[in-house]
């Protein structure tokens, strides 16, 4: 194991907590001055929330009851799980210089309730994403919903950055959820309006995406929490361009992703962008932007958090956010064409098992020895789905259900039960009482106070703030990537049942078999060798060295697919990039070089805040005939060309959508 990773870990962010600080009546005494000057009574002093979530009045919709492809997932949910001791310090201080809900004084940075503030939301990260997990589990067909939990770390090439622990990611998905809570980085001012999540009080955060092929005039972004819009939106463009410049260079698809969140602390204060944004929950307007969803402190139901431990299964925080959440996650799904948002992750998925097979899925051929092998590969990802569901499923027991769960529930309803004692002495206008309540919430965080005015509430919290120590990870982690990927390690500590021997039964054709597996590299390395020992010989085969004309951009690019004397010719998709970050996607017919016949184009230039997608008719490399137009903050336009000039409304009963799910059937241009 490399030396880096034999250092501090923190699982689930609250490390070491049996560590005694001493908290003197002197910081009480400024504390004190503090609400004097602001005032006990009214919200702020009561530390209210909303009641619930702009989302909880979501219309219930249908949940989808059937996946375009046994190959991909719906939904896989993405949420901090641990802190690498190398990226502790980092995350802490832009913790504190990126905080949400105002600024943080320079001699706070250092505190040690700053850093356990930081830490703590991990670990509630890690148990709220567990609800929001279940949610979507029982609203859609099994192996549909995957977790990924990630390790925040730092590297001399990318900084402070987020990866995933399993290999959840690697299996192509139609949405991807991003999800933690937050709390303003000074403890100080948890009573006053910043938001928290402390006891009966939540802020989520969280944005949802997709491919940026499904809408390529908000890079893929659906919602977003309106402080992580920005950074979310540069990191999917700087994503995107990695991903584009593999293609280009015909080599493996790079460009990983951090969580949402993580990019937003790593840009450490960068300017917020002019982007398309849309109020949330809004459905009148149909332009392309992205819903902005506010920073919400939300109050759950104190009736069911009085008695957390033995109630949780009426769930206070799916009743007053995450059903509604859920219903918007749903209504996405039944609004996004599924093909078109798996269709880049199934051809990377591929490649994988078969480079040839990768590049012949752009051709989409019906002949039969591609088809062969194309349902062997596929069946053999699904087979990893039901694998990586399984472990998501050991996850959740361990992290919910277990005992990690129930010492969180332990801790938040202490919490709860600290925040009632200090709204009651604030009714009533008991200062120094009230004063020393407030300051019990450093003891949840790592601190405990030793002073005579807490009173009852030390000798009641102590002992509960304590038994945080058992999430510290003293020992470290297998976190490496590729084929030992999963970190059996750290998943054992979540669930101890993650270690037993798992079995998933593959079908394709007239075939059966059963692949049984400790872990997953261990599952993956046979269902590669499953694959070897099956497939034949294809019929189709494409030129490596194949040209794609560009002509937006008068570029020679790359070409994969059916090609004729060295230039595309026939299905596929070309790619044509310019040094200045200009660049033309195109999948569908072509001839000559020249994107010709049905097809879909995403034109992307400098200074351009998104991109241009044209789905219809082509035409010598430019759009010519019914064209649909999707141009970022607009609403979509179906429009009529002739020779790459727009000449007014189309004809709905004229245009033809290119289509995603039926690549490779039917003729040029039709």
């Amino acid at each position: 194991m490399p030396d880096r990773l034999n250092g501090k870990l923190f699982h689930g962010g609250i490390s070491q907590i049996n560590t005694q600080y001493s908290l003197t009546i002197k910081a009480i005494s400024g504390l004190a001055v503090l609400l004097l000057a602001t005032g006990l009574s009214g919200c702020a002093g009561m530390a209210k929330g909303k009641d619930s979530s702009l989302y909880r009045q979501a219309a219930a919709v249908e949940a989808p009851t059937t996946v375009d492809t046994d190959a991909a997932a719906l939904v896989v949910i993405r949420y901090p799980a641990m802190i690498h001791a190398d990226a502790e310090t980092l995350y802490v201080s832009s913790f504190a210089v990126n905080a949400i809900g105002g600024e943080v004084p320079y001699a706070q940075y250092g505190k040690p309730q700053t850093a356990r503030i930081a830490q703590a939301l991990i670990a509630k990260s890690s148990y709220y994403a567990m609800s929001l997990y279940r949610e979507l589990r029982e609203s859609l067909p099994a192996h549909q919903v995957l977790l990924s939990p990630h390790i925040i770390d730092w590297s001399e090439e990318r900084k402070l950055h987020s990866r995933p622990i399993l290999a959840s990611e690697q299996v192509p998905s139609v949405l991807t959820v991003d999800f933690n809570v937050y709390s303003f980085p000074d403890v100080n001012e948890m009573m006053d309006a910043p938001p928290v999540t402390f006891g009966d009080l939540v802020t989520p955060l969280f944005v949802v995406k997709s491919d940026a092929w499904v809408q390529p005039a908000i890079n893929g972004l659906v919602i977003a929490s309106e402080p992580l819009a920005s950074s979310a939106w540069r990191q999917a463009e700087s994503v995107n361009l990695a991903r584009l410049q593999s293609r280009y260079q015909g080599q493996p698809v790079m460009g990983e992703s951090s969580l949402d969140f993580v990019a937003f602390l790593a840009e450490r204060s960068q300017s917020s962008l002019a982007l398309p944004l849309s109020p949330a929950g809004s459905s009148a307007s149909r332009r392309l932007a992205i819903e902005a969803y506010p920073v919400e402190k939300i109050q759950m139901d104190g009736q069911l958090m009085v008695n957390l431990e033995e109630t949780y299964a009426d769930d206070p925080f799916a009743r007053d956010f995450v059903r509604g959440a859920s219903r918007r996650i749903l209504k996405t799904l039944n609004e996004v064409d599924q093909s078109r948002a798996t269709f880049f992750a199934r051809q990377a998925a591929l490649a994988r098992f078969d480079e040839d097979l990768a590049r012949v899925f752009f051709v989409q051929s019906e002949d039969e020895s591609v088809q062969a092998r194309l349902r062997l590969a596929e069946a053999l990802v699904g087979a990893e789905l039901e694998f990586l569901s399984a472990q998501s499923e050991t996850i959740y027991q361990g992290t919910y259900e277990g005992d990690f769960g129930g010492k969180m529930r332990k801790i938040i309803e202490a919490e709860y039960r600290m925040l009632e004692e200090r709204r009651r002495l604030a009714r009533v206008q008991n200062m120094t009482a009230a004063v020393a309540a407030l300051a019990m919430a450093g003891t949840v965080y790592g601190a405990t106070v030793t002073t005579t005015a807490s009173g009852a509430l030390v000798a009641g919290l102590t002992g509960v703030s304590l038994v945080g120590s058992v999430w510290a990870m003293n020992r470290s982690i297998d976190a490496r990537t590729e084929s030992e990927e999963v970190s059996e390690a750290f998943v054992a500590r979540m669930a101890p049942a993650f270690e037993r021997q798992m079995s998933v039964q593959v079908e394709w054709l007239e075939s059966r078999e059963v692949i049984t597996a400790r872990g997953f590299a261990e599952f993956r390395n046979k269902t590669l060798t499953l694959y070897q020992s099956r497939i034949r010989s294809m019929a189709v085969s494409t030129d490596r060295e194949c040209a794609f004309l560009g002509t937006e951009i008068d570029a020679v690019g790359r070409w994969y697919g059916q090609c004729r004397d060295g230039e595309a010719a026939g299905r596929g998709y070309g790619i044509a990039l310019r040094a200045d970050g200009t660049s033309v996607e195109y999948v569908g017919y072509a001839d000559g070089g020249r994107a010709s016949g049905a097809g879909a184009m995403v034109l992307r230039r400098p200074g351009l805040a998104g991109a241009i997608y044209l789905d219809g008719q082509f035409s010598d490399g430019v759009p010519n005939g019914m064209v649909r137009v999707e141009k970022p903050g607009e609403a979509p336009s179906l429009r009529e060309y002739r020779g790459g000039v727009d000449v007014g409304r189309g004809d709905p009963g004229l245009w033809k959508r290119a289509g995603f799910a039926s690549l490779g059937r039917g003729t040029p241009g039709s």
